[in-house]
């Protein structure tokens, strides 16, 4: 600082200490001459002026002072003087500016807009239209969402013949018009700023997604034609090739779509839009063509369940296409889904019988046979193909419904009608076997209806006479039902006690067969789902269908503890329960006590919170965990009108929720196993110290539940000999390509797991010793055609070991496992000894 400055700051300072406010007036503007844009002398000068009551000059020097600031970026210092001395006073538009930029930057968006419009009108009455063009344009970025402002900005740059930068402006105003519902005036716009830049492919994308939108696919087209050529960005070939799609040029749309990635969502609903399209113009083969293409994308994106769903709904749109059907059914063949893949079956049958397919038909319904024989629609189906099938398959399939005739839902015929419908040489084999009259007086037994129970262990004495005398299990059957074929060895003491006793009362009725079908069906519904919560969700909404309840409601754990799991079915217009509500249910039904047959009825005179929940009634039952003893869940019903619960209703719901419990709970203990035991990521095949595990776990659900269990193992014949040829990596890259295929045969139930180097074995749930030995056939004959990585590569031969689990009453399931596993391994040893290339069923001397 200069000597001269030094003295007059001291002597402004001593003026001010007399209070001389003119002569320190005279001292800061002798150091503003020295140094113009002196802050303190700024400063003092507009607080001197301010108090000598000339506030003009006060506001000049203020002015100063706050671009000295703004130039020297002290934001804060120019701000605080802004707000204190100038605001409200007119200013320079310069200034102005200025002052919103630092209120901008202070994220103050209103106030700046307000600054920013007062400048850009000063501005253009100055003549200075880029300034003002600048204010409009921040003006446009801190309102975005004011079509107003975006208009004003662009038709301002367009004054000026700005015109990329109007179009950016109408663009944004065409897009907020469309928003607010105004479709005409946002195509207007958007089209206006076309015009303004017909070069630029922004503009024109966003019109042309507009003309789509309004169905106008021709223009669409147009507008995108001259800009297609070697375009890469992929939101403009999506719109383009949804154009040509809509305007029936089909294949230059697919030209177009097949240069997308398919892991996207919008090139996934363009690919089927004009999937959709081919279907429509009858061109089948084409659309499925393009189906497959996509498919392989989005399956090595693992979006496989993305693919199935859109999927569903093109085959829901075009029902009668055979292709698609085809292609559907064979896409969840692979994917291993059986009840969409029955499903499909299903309508692949039905056009098949409706075009006159009969061989294919035929086909068709051998694999619905395999996948699930004891399907209610099975005889009408085979009614249809009867007249003009081929006669081997006709006998084979008619023995097969034969031997699962009783387990059908729908009422058979009379037995004259039976007996005429087939030929004599054919009624021997239409006979029920004795495992299906067993299994159907088990349930019979099970919910107390003792006549037909009865009924059912005449027809097994007269059609297996003596069976009983090597058959523990009937012999127990006979106990239960109380009841001994004549000339048995049964004590005379039960005979005569049995005969004082008067016979139990008939409570058979139509409602109790429809539940015991319905039972039935739910229960392989269940078994073929994949997780935990689709087994909940799925039971309650069964449950709630067939009962027509208003509210239908599940949790799985712990009493006094939150659910793990819970699921609500409703009827129609029925709004999701309060879950606050629930807990006071349930709360309520943990006190209720139980009547004669172990259901929790509760009614709203009783418990008010049953009226908040639109209900008048409600049942419930406990559902118990037979391991630890202890309830594990509850299933509840209710109407929202009074009614009395029936015996059979109890029953109902007792027996679907312990199936929905085993489901949850085997679903859970599977996946733990899997999570735990998995050798390896490249083949999902569980590690063989696993395999002991699962098979305890299995044969302890077949044992407590009654069902069948089996075991495949599947070897390479010559196993070690093609080890010691071709190396361990070699030989495992082998096994990882049969583990991909045998994967696309098994159902999410079954278990796979290395059992050697060379040997695969399969643990299969709720399968005898018949499906066994199909499903070992299906892998034999799918890995034939796979051929060995090394050098020739001729695909090898494989045999395969059967056995099924036998379920004695004096084996634990430990017994069970080891003897199972001991067949299985010397059904493999016998296949060895043979040669090679068989199928070995282990069965049990006298089975």
């Amino acid at each position: 600082m200069s000597v001269d400055v030094s003295k007059h700051l001291e002597r402004a300072a001593r003026s001010l200490e007399r209070n001389r406010l003119e002569d320190a007036v005279e001292a800061y503007e002798a150091v503003l001459s020295e140094i113009p844009g002196h802050s303190e002398a700024l400063q003092a000068l507009g607080d001197l002026y301010t108090r000598l009551s000339q506030p003009d000059r006060a506001v000049k020097y203020y002015g100063m002072l706050f671009d000295r600031f703004f130039e020297m970026h002290e934001e804060n210092k120019a701000l605080a003087i802004y707000t204190r001395a100038l605001k409200g006073i007119q200013q320079p538009p310069e200034r102005m500016a200025r002052y919103a930029l630092l209120l901008q930057k202070q994220n103050r968006p209103d106030e700046a807009v307000e600054q920013y419009s007062f400048a850009s009108e000063l501005f253009l009455a100055h003549g200075n239209r880029d300034a003002a063009l600048d204010c409009l344009e921040r003006v446009a970025q801190l309102d975005p969402d004011n079509s107003g402002r975006q208009l004003a900005f662009a038709e301002l740059a367009e004054q000026m013949g700005k015109n990329a930068i109007a179009a950016r402006g109408l663009l944004r105003a065409g897009q907020l018009a469309e928003a607010s519902g105004d479709a005409e005036a946002a195509l207007k716009i958007m089209m206006r700023a076309h015009e303004l830049v017909p070069k630029e492919r922004g503009p024109a994308l966003l019109c042309a997604q507009a003309l789509l939108r309004r169905k106008d696919a021709a223009a669409a087209m147009q507008l995108l034609e001259p800009l297609a050529r070697g375009e890469q960005d992929q939101a403009f070939l999506r719109t383009f090739g949804e154009a040509l799609t809509f305007t029936g040029a089909l294949e230059r749309a697919r030209d177009i779509l097949e240069r997308l990635p398919a892991d996207q969502s919008e090139t996934a609903n363009r690919i089927f839009e004009l999937a959709d399209r081919y279907l429509a113009a009858h061109q089948d083969g084409e659309a499925v063509a393009l189906l497959k293409k996509v498919q392989e994308k989005m399956g090595a994106a693992h979006r496989e369940n993305d693919f199935a769903s859109r999927l569903d709904a093109l085959a829901d749109s075009h029902g009668g296409s055979i292709p698609l059907a085809e292609f559907w059914a064979a896409t969840y063949a692979q994917l291993n889904r059986e009840t969409k893949y029955f499903d499909a079956l299903v309508r692949l049958f039905d056009l098949y019988i409706a075009a006159g397919d009969i061989q294919n038909a035929s086909k068709t319904f051998g694999m619905l046979v395999d996948i699930d024989p004891y399907d209610a629609r099975n005889q009408k189906r085979f009614s249809l193909i009867e007249a003009r099938g081929d006669p081997a398959f006709l006998s084979h399939i008619r023995s097969r419904l034969g031997q699962t005739a009783t387990h059908g839902a729908e009422t058979p015929p009379p037995p004259a009608a039976q007996g005429a419908s087939l030929p004599a040489s054919e009624q021997r084999s239409a006979q029920p076997t004795l495992e299906d009259l067993m299994v159907q007086a088990e349930i019979f037994l099970q919910y107390s209806l003792q006549p037909k129970a009865v009924e059912r262990l005449q027809k097994i004495a007269e059609l297996f006479p003596g069976e009983e005398k090597q058959n523990q299990r009937l012999r127990n059957l006979y106990q239960l039902a109380n009841w001994w074929p004549e000339g048995s060895a049964e004590p005379q003491a039960l005979s005569a006690e049995r005969a004082a006793s008067p016979a139990p009362p008939a409570t058979d009725s139509a409602d109790t067969m429809r539940d015991l079908a319905k039972i039935s069906e739910i229960s392989r519904a269940l078994f073929r789902l994949p997780s935990a919560r689709a087994i909940l969700s799925a039971g309650i909404n069964e449950i709630g269908t067939h009962l027509r309840v208003t509210r239908c409601i599940a949790v799985i754990g712990p009493t006094g503890k939150p659910p793990e799991l819970a699921s609500e079915f409703c009827a129609p217009n029925v709004e999701p329960a309060n879950g606050a509500l629930l807990v006071k249910l349930f709360s309520q039904l943990d006190r209720a006590a139980p009547d004669a047959l172990g259901g929790l009825p509760l009614h709203a005179a009783a418990a008010p919170v049953l009226r908040e929940l639109g209900l008048e009634t409600v049942l419930g039952v406990a559902l118990m965990d037979r391991e630890r003893q202890s309830q594990a869940g509850m299933v509840v019903a209710g109407y929202a009108s009074a009614h009395a619960w029936r015996a059979h209703e109890t029953y109902f719901l007792q027996a679907v929720g312990d199936q929905i419990l085993l489901g949850v709970n085997h679903t859970r203990r599977r996946t733990q196993t899997r999570t735990v035991g998995v050798a390896d990521e490249k083949t999902g095949l569980l590690a063989r110290s696993s395999y002991q595990e699962c098979l305890l776990s299995e044969a302890h659900r077949a044992k407590s539940n009654g069902i069948a269990l089996a075991l495949t193992l599947v070897q390479i014949d010559g196993g070690p000999e093609v080890l010691r040829q071709q190396g361990e990596i070699q030989l495992e890259r082998y096994v990882e390509q049969l583990a991909r295929a045998f994967h696309a045969l098994i159902r999410q139930t079954d278990l796979a797991i290395k059992y050697t180097a060379w040997t695969i074995a399969f643990i299969l749930p709720d399968t005898g010793l018949a499906g066994a030995q199909i499903l070992a056939d299906k892998l034999r004959k799918a890995a034939a055609h796979i051929a060995p990585p090394w050098d020739g590569g001729v695909p090898l031969s494989f045999s395969a070991s059967v056995a099924e689990a036998v379920a004695r009453p004096d084996y634990d399931s430990e017994d069970i496992v080891t003897e199972l596993i001991n067949r299985a391994e010397a059904g493999l040893e016998e296949a060895q000894g043979r040669g090679g290339n068989v199928v070995i069923a282990s069965r049990l001397r006298g089975k």
